[in-house]
């Protein structure tokens, strides 16, 4: 019975995960792509505060939390964004649906563990502009699609009283898709060259909590974690063609021998992240806490496709967020007993482009509503703002809904009756 719900829970999430887009932004053209919050909706509406963690939800950006697990937990995200992008001439509207991340985490006396899938990074940008060269009209597309996906194994287990610590394994594998493209006036057919790796490699998680309590009833917390670099693996294909505008016809199809020049495989860096967070809270009644993260980026080298206009920069976030429980024992009111999150991000993400650094905030609030048993539904919205609008840069206004499920169960119990 164990084994038949876990495969009907990843065949349906695979399956959405592969057929959606992630991005919409032309901003998803520099590095990996856009990079997705890897935490559950729980810690991402309380602006992605990672130090807080229970014996009910799987913190799948904190593997040490994997420790405090008292229930097995099946953990489902999914969200619907819409995002408004705006320069000083043009605006344009996008919405998009995608899956956040599927997850199972399973207690086993002295330690947990877990595993799952969560879609890494994601690219889905379409540029167009035209210009005017020496009397001739051009029209010069950019296009990008496909992204990073990462499979994880978790453990987490009590190092001593009131300390545990966790490590978090990942094979992430991905396609990367660019193409570029020129029409010139009064020529049937445009000039388009293609560039797509194939991308693969390992990395881990490491990470440490304290909860200390305070005269019973409070608690504070603190927690550490850090990402190291690694190197993935990419396999590169370059290929130039002519084409119509309305793709029907091909011709002079030529494929690039990179191994010539040394590009049909590179290293892609995965930049190094440290994480620190604290808090301090009432149990099963409030809770505030603070995070800084910071992200080494300024490493990250693309030794197949280059552009001119993105740089690298370290970057940093910081979040701020909590939660508020009105009677977690209240037997007559629904909505007393349900988790009322909120929380607040500012991010300095590291790239830079045209010279402007891009930077993001948002806001977000959602509500934990008590299903059967230890079950719950995790709904809310994040809304905020990133870039700037002016000549040479966009800025995008998003809105996103989000909901989560963690469907909890018992596993491994001995019979007390035949």
């Amino acid at each position: 019975m164990i084994l038949k719900k876990i495969i009907f829970f990843f065949t349906i999430s695979f399956t959405y995960c592969f057929s959606q887009a992630g991005s919409s932004s032309p901003f998803s053209a520099a590095g990996l792509g856009d990079i997705n919050f890897r935490g559950t909706q729980v810690t991402r509406f309380m602006g992605g505060l990672d130090v807080f963690s229970d014996s009910i939800h799987a913190n799948l950006n904190n593997p040490a939390s994997y420790g405090d697990l008292k229930l097995t937990t099946y953990s489902l995200g999914i969200h619907y964004k819409t995002n408004l992008m705006m320069s000083t001439d043009s605006r344009k509207y996008k919405a998009i649906a995608a899956l956040d991340y599927l997850a199972v985490g399973i207690p086993a006396g002295k330690f947990g563990f877990g595993f799952g899938l969560i879609p890494y990074s994601s690219i889905g940008y379409k540029i167009q502009s035209m210009h005017n060269d020496d009397g001739i009209s051009k029209i010069n597309m950019h296009q990008g699609s496909g992204g990073l996906n990462q499979v994880f194994l978790t453990i987490g287990f009590p190092l001593f009283k009131y300390f545990t610590t966790g490590v978090t394994m990942n094979y992430g594998f991905g396609t990367l898709f660019y193409r570029t493209s020129q029409f010139k006036e009064n020529v049937n057919l445009g000039t388009f060259l293609s560039n797509s790796s194939s991308i693969s490699g390992f990395s881990y998680q490491v990470s440490f909590n304290a909860k200390i309590p305070i005269k019973k009833q409070y608690m504070f917390r603190v927690m550490y974690s850090i990402e190291p670099n690694v190197n993935f693996d990419s396999r590169n294909e370059r290929t130039i063609y002519t084409q119509d505008i309305n793709g029907t016809r091909i011709s002079d199809f030529e494929e690039i021998d990179l191994g010539i020049i040394g590009k049909k495989e590179t290293k892609l860096p995965l930049f190094e992240k440290k994480k620190f967070g604290f808090g301090f809270g009432k149990t099963k009644k409030w809770f505030v806490g603070f995070q800084k993260n910071s992200i080494n980026s300024t490493i990250f080298r693309t030794e197949f496709i280059e552009t001119d206009n993105i740089r690298y920069a370290s970057g940093s976030q910081f979040s701020i967020g909590g939660f508020y429980i009105p009677n977690f024992f209240s037997l007559r009111s629904y909505w007393k007993r349900v988790v009322y999150r909120f929380g607040y991000r500012r991010e300095n993400t590291g790239l830079i482009f045209n010279s402007f650094p891009l930077k993001e905030t948002s806001f977000s609030f959602g509500l934990g509503l008590p299903m059967a048993g230890f079950s719950n539904a995790n709904v809310g919205v994040e809304f905020g703002r990133r870039g700037e609008k002016n000549k040479f840069f966009i800025q995008e206004t998003f809105f996103t809904f989000r909901i989560g499920f963690s469907l909890n169960d018992k596993w491994f119990l001995k019979r007390k009756y035949n």
